[in-house]
């Protein structure tokens, strides 16, 4: 027996010192932080800026970049991704809710088309802001996801899996209520995972744009998951209940599994 013990002493100081050489205390992370407003890109005279959710606890963990709905014609951070990026920062996760070009930011004669490609290469220059700023926001670079909603998610999977799709990959995707229109065929073998939330009753994306997504990652052998909202429509409340958990449960156990 005491030798039994002695073995179970010597294996709980070995598994702390294996966490301990990859996870640091920060004395600045004692408590959640947020820092607003934080330029990540300029581009012509338009200053891109994003929230910065950076939760307690040690580093470095897993991030989160998401963008918010709009139709690509209005919305702003701080909205249900700042409520999503909230509660994930509560859950161990630093989550960066930014913003990024609008059609009307592009000047006359500008197009949906245009809009979701600045979009996108918007969202990819947060990306690497936030790479490239690793080790200050006390993150791993080697797990960080996209998502977004609405406008927001269909710029996050189409940067990730559509025909012309970002350099840098994601180590997962959160779409709520998003689309590919059709560009589900570009999805291939060794893209990252997703998690697809969608209400069956939306009017604005339908809901058979999450479905043409799930089967043709499932065709790739990319993992899916369709959460779907029975009756739902679009933009849902993030804390309701459905299924007998929310959508904020949802997305923490899906990022859980792939990020943690």
């Amino acid at each position: 027996m005491d030798r039994r013990r002695a073995m179970l002493t010597v294996m709980s100081i070995f598994a702390f010192a294996c966490r301990s050489a990859t996870a640091q205390d920060d004395p600045k992370r004692s408590t959640p932080v947020l820092k607003s407003n934080v330029e990540y890109a300029v581009v012509g005279r338009k200053s891109l800026q994003l929230d910065a959710y950076l939760p307690a606890g040690k580093v470095p963990v897993p991030a989160i970049v998401l963008l918010h709905g709009g139709g690509f014609t209005g919305g702003a951070k701080g909205g249900y991704t700042g409520e999503l990026a909230r509660h994930l920062a509560a859950q161990g996760y630093a989550a960066f809710d930014i913003d990024y070009r609008l059609m009307g930011d592009l000047g006359p004669g500008a197009t949906l088309p245009k809009a979701i490609e600045a979009a996108r290469e918007d969202l990819a220059q947060a990306v690497e802001h936030v790479v490239a700023n690793s080790k200050s926001y006390g993150i791993d670079p080697d797990r960080l996801a996209v998502g977004g909603g609405s406008a927001g998610a269909i710029a996050a999977l189409l940067a990730t899996y559509g025909e012309d799709r970002s350099a840098r990959q994601p180590t997962a995707v959160v779409s709520l209520w998003g689309g590919m229109y059709g560009q589900e065929k570009a999805i291939k073998p060794g893209d990252p995972p997703v998690l697809l939330v969608h209400g069956t009753a939306d009017k604005t994306v339908p809901f058979a744009h999450s479905e043409s997504i799930a089967t043709a990652s499932r065709k790739a052998g990319v993992d899916a998951v369709l959460l779907r909202i029975e009756n739902g429509g679009h933009t849902l409340p993030l804390n309701q209940r459905f299924q007998g958990r929310t959508i904020l449960e949802s997305v923490t156990e899906f990022l859980d599994m792939r990020l943690k």
